[in-house]
């Protein structure tokens, strides 16, 4: 069953074969094949069995063996999945033109490339013999198996052929018959700390072109119009650089772990805060509000959802204002749109409420354009809308004055429409407030002058340059009445001017005038120049500043901390 070696033959020019690798004398330029090795011989089926010999001599005879799945069978018994793959035997380049000239009687030369095959392909080219003791037991295993040992035994030569393939598979595919390179593993990227440039000059200082000679001592610690370092001194402040790059590093590593550390503290506060909040003050309002350690927490702030709650109850309700009392207003302002919108448009010009109503729908699109809810179509438009309207047609003797429009969009932000008809009446009932609205000159001037005398007190050279007739302002209503008239919500953003309220709506009206020499004294860096850059920051032009809360409540509370022995008057001028 082996097969024998077979010696190699050359093709003479001629076509001619020559045995044993001998030259014809016509043929002395021609070129010969080296001898092929002799194949190793292939052993039979019979041999292959008896080198893996499996019978059972070495079983006791006592032993009982009943149902047990045999293992896979050998690929030269089990059925093939495939047919046999046919091994093709190729011509070299050298041997094609050659053998084309062969008679077609004589045998084509073979190879002198043996063909790579595997040892399983080698095997099962044979068929097995029929009288194999091994094939007549595959043949019958399943008569001899309960169906579960059956269905075991199945699925193991079922997985067996699956594995083989897969094997057979990847011999294919790698080279010379080598088993594939296992995936070797991506290096994993580290981060190098790139080192600074080559100073390579600057145009400014050192215009001329930098030589071959320069360019080769150039260092990267030292420009180039420099006499050049030595390579020691060189590596020693590169070291050195690194040193410093890497303890920056990791200054900035600690700084954004101790930013996140306090992220979560706060978090943890107003965790805390919120509980206390909802369930010890609200609920013992009445109580708990007239505590002193009460005090330190509307400093520290109202919880954005019982924000509406508290402010509500702060505030209160001495013009005693209801729903009915909204709804009644309101629809006496759509009444009053209405007959005034059916007016001829001359005559509509000259209507005394004309004008205010058209200013309500322009100044509503212009709350707090940062948050984009108060524009055309959006969320809150109708709702301040329709709260300016009803407030305006409360007090019809006053209308709607320009500023109101910001007070009443942050009370919108945190409750609902009714609720905010009934504080807006009552916050701008206060004196500060009223005094705004109603244009009371005799008031406004005793809150100008108080905060003058803080300014003046908390920051002389400030108050010097704002009362400077040099600096073009006429009185200090110019650079105040903003500020005071909106109560805060012209100068300071939506979460920095709830955060004011959270405190004024308990203390009162000197909460603003505290807040409005706070924002001059956080400002004031920026408040030396002329009229128009000032108007420009503290005016009704200004934009909202961005300032965090914390920076707010820190600046509202220094300006409050007056020695006790300065005579600073109060809103009702009185010395204190």
């Amino acid at each position: 069953m082996g097969a024998k070696a077979r010696p190699s033959r050359s093709i003479s020019p001629n076509g001619q074969a020559l045995s044993d690798g001998g030259l014809s004398p016509t043929s002395a330029g021609s070129r010969t094949l080296a001898p092929r090795p002799a194949l190793r011989p292939r052993k039979s089926v019979k041999e292959l069995e008896a080198e893996y010999h499996d019978s059972d001599e070495d079983v006791p005879e006592d032993a009982v063996i009943w149902n047990v799945p045999i293992s896979p069978r050998p690929p030269m018994h089990s059925t093939p999945s495939s047919p046999t793959r046919t091994i093709s035997t190729s011509l070299t380049p050298e041997l094609k033109s050659a053998a084309s000239n062969t008679s077609s009687t004589e045998e084509p030369p073979r190879s002198a490339t043996r063909p790579n095959m595997h040892h399983s392909a080698t095997v099962s080219a044979f068929p097995p013999e029929p009288s194999s003791p091994r094939l007549q037991r595959g043949r019958t295993w399943k008569e001899d198996l309960s169906e579960e040992a059956r269905e075991v035994a199945a699925a193991l030569e079922e997985h067996a052929e699956r594995v083989s393939q897969e094997r057979r598979r990847s011999t294919r595919n790698s080279t010379n018959g080598s088993p594939p390179r296992p995936s070797m593993k991506l290096r994993t990227k580290t981060s190098v700390m790139e080192l600074p440039p080559l100073q390579k000059g600057n145009v400014m200082i050192d215009p001329l072109p930098i030589s071959k000679e320069k360019e080769a001592v150039l260092t990267r610690t030292r420009p180039s119009w420099l006499p050049p370092k030595s390579q020691k001194e060189e590596k020693k402040h590169i070291k050195e650089w690194e040193r410093m790059m890497a303890a920056a590093e990791a200054a900035e590593k600690k700084r954004l772990a101790k930013e996140v550390e306090q992220q979560q503290q706060r978090k943890h506060v107003e965790s805390n805060i919120a509980r206390i909040w909802e369930q010890h003050v609200i609920p013992n309002w009445d109580d708990v509000i007239k505590e002193p350690r009460t005090r330190e927490l509307w400093w520290r702030g109202v919880t954005p959802r019982d924000r509406g709650t508290v402010w509500s109850k702060a505030v209160g309700n001495e013009l005693s204002l209801t729903e009915a009392s909204y709804a009644n207003a309101l629809k006496r302002a759509r009444v009053l749109q209405s007959s005034v919108n059916n007016l001829p448009e001359e005559e509509r010009s000259k209507h005394a409420d004309a004008g205010w109503l058209a200013a309500i729908s322009r100044d509503v699109s212009t709350v707090f354009p940062e948050l984009g809810i108060f524009g055309p179509g959006a969320p809150l438009h109708s709702t301040l809308e329709d709260l300016l309207l009803a407030y305006s047609a409360y007090r019809s003797d006053v209308g709607y004055v320009y500023g109101v429009h910001k007070i009443a969009g942050l009370l919108v932000l945190n409750m609902s429409a009714s609720a905010a008809f009934i504080a807006l009446a009552n916050m701008l009932n206060r004196p500060l407030a009223l005094a705004f609205l109603i244009n009371d000159q005799a008031t406004m001037s005793r809150i100008y002058s108080t905060v003058l005398s803080t300014l003046k007190y908390k920051m002389p050279r400030l108050h010097e340059h704002l009362t400077n007739p040099e600096t073009g302002f006429k009185g200090p209503e110019e650079w105040l009445h903003p500020f005071l008239a909106t109560l805060g919500t012209q100068l300071l953003s939506p979460d920095s001017c709830s955060r004011l309220w959270d405190i004024a709506v308990f203390e009162g009206d000197k909460t603003f005038v505290r807040a409005a020499v706070g924002v001059l004294a956080l400002l004031e860096s920026r408040l030396y120049g002329p009229r128009e850059e000032l108007l420009s920051l503290i005016g009704w032009s200004a934009r909202p500043l961005d300032f965090e809360e914390e920076q707010v409540i820190v600046a509202i509370r220094e300006a409050g901390k007056i020695s006790p022995h300065s005579s600073t008057p109060d809103l009702n001028g009185n010395k204190r």
